[in-house]
């Protein structure tokens, strides 16, 4: 799998679980837009980061201010009171340190308005506009770039520094898909064999096979063994999806089962088998056990085993192609279609 079909399989299984808003039409269309949501995404982790800051106050810095009044605070400005106070001696001009919001990085915040004309999703636009209304007191910001060359962390402010790296991410237009040595960037992490499990039982659910068939992800209802002590039944089965009918008196009989592997089909280990022998042997009623492997190199094939001990139980090993979820679905097609299942 390259590397623009690898973006393009990862767009297709984030749509399809709800983790983005729509399923994507084509491979050209999931790269064309991947920039988009890269930025979407980081910018909800800016507005995370940057409320959860906020919860504690406004950052404050030390700003110079210079004032002439009739009360003597920080250092007298000797030359700027004989220039402007030689006729009135009560007076003194004074120079003095003073916490403020209005620091480079405030102003700097509040320019992060422009980004909701990037922003796809519309509620993390509406949270920026939340977050630059925090920001209202202080006055139009000036030069974007020169803020980001004005910003200084101390001890005080360093809170703020994880959602200033992201805006600043953002607004220097980089992203996880730049690859200069020496450019910032930032990286989403997904638990990928979390992410393809739930894909492929998403879009198992959406086939119709037919009135009677009924699909669980996750079955939690078979144990393996008895405790001949204890009575009770041990060894929790869990496949990620199982399919089968339910029957006239009401009980489920589950005639297929299937497991998702996050890796190369090729590199299938004897521990997999062990576990789908246990599948197939704790299911009375199933015919076949499968392993689902994405699809990543076209040359590699399938398994197929027969159980030495039961002839009418197989456990097989087939890959599914991820870079569309309609050609998902045609590979559990024929997957469902070699144990007997059919799409209504």
């Amino acid at each position: 799998m390259g590397e623009d079909e690898g973006k393009s399989a990862l767009l297709n299984m984030l749509g399809v679980c709800g983790y983005i808003p729509y399923k994507m039409g084509s491979a050209a269309a999931a790269v064309q837009v991947v920039a988009a949501y890269w930025l979407s995404w980081t910018a909800a982790a800016f507005c995370m980061e940057l409320e959860k800051q906020l919860k504690r106050g406004l950052a404050t810095g030390y700003a110079e201010l210079e004032e002439n009044s009739q009360r003597l605070k920080g250092r007298l400005m000797v030359t700027k009171r004989l220039q402007y106070n030689a006729a009135d001696k009560s007076r003194a001009y004074c120079s003095f340190n003073e916490r403020t919001h209005a620091i480079p990085l405030n102003f700097f915040y509040k320019t992060l308005v422009i980004l909701k004309r990037k922003v796809l999703d519309p509620s993390i636009r509406k949270k920026l506009l939340h977050l630059c209304g925090c920001f209202e007191e202080l006055d139009v910001p000036g030069n974007v770039k020169e803020l980001l060359n004005q910003v200084h962390f101390d001890r005080q402010t360093s809170r703020f520094e994880p959602a200033f790296r992201l805006a600043k991410l953002m607004l220097s237009h980089m992203s996880v898909l730049h690859r200069g040595a020496k450019e910032e960037c930032f990286s989403f992490l997904f638990e990928v064999h979390s992410l393809y499990e739930m894909y492929v039982g998403r879009v198992l659910q959406q086939m119709t096979l037919g009135r009677e068939a009924v699909i669980r992800l996750q079955h939690k209802e078979v144990k393996l063994l008895r405790n001949e002590d204890s009575g009770l039944d041990n060894i929790q089965l869990i496949p990620d999806m199982v399919l089968g009918e339910r029957q006239v008196n009401g009980e489920y009989v589950w005639t297929l089962i299937m497991d998702t592997k996050w890796k190369e089909i090729t590199k299938y280990q004897q521990g997999d088998i062990y576990q789908m022998y246990a599948y197939v042997t704790g299911y009375p009623d199933a015919r076949r056990a499968v392993l689902l492997y994405p699809a990543m190199d076209e040359a590699a094939y399938g398994r197929n085993w027969t159980l030495a001990a039961n002839s009418r139980k197989r456990i097989c090993v087939r890959m599914v192609r991820i870079t569309h979820w309609l050609k998902t679905q045609e590979d559990l097609r024929g997957i469902i279609a070699e144990s007997g299942w059919e799409e209504k």
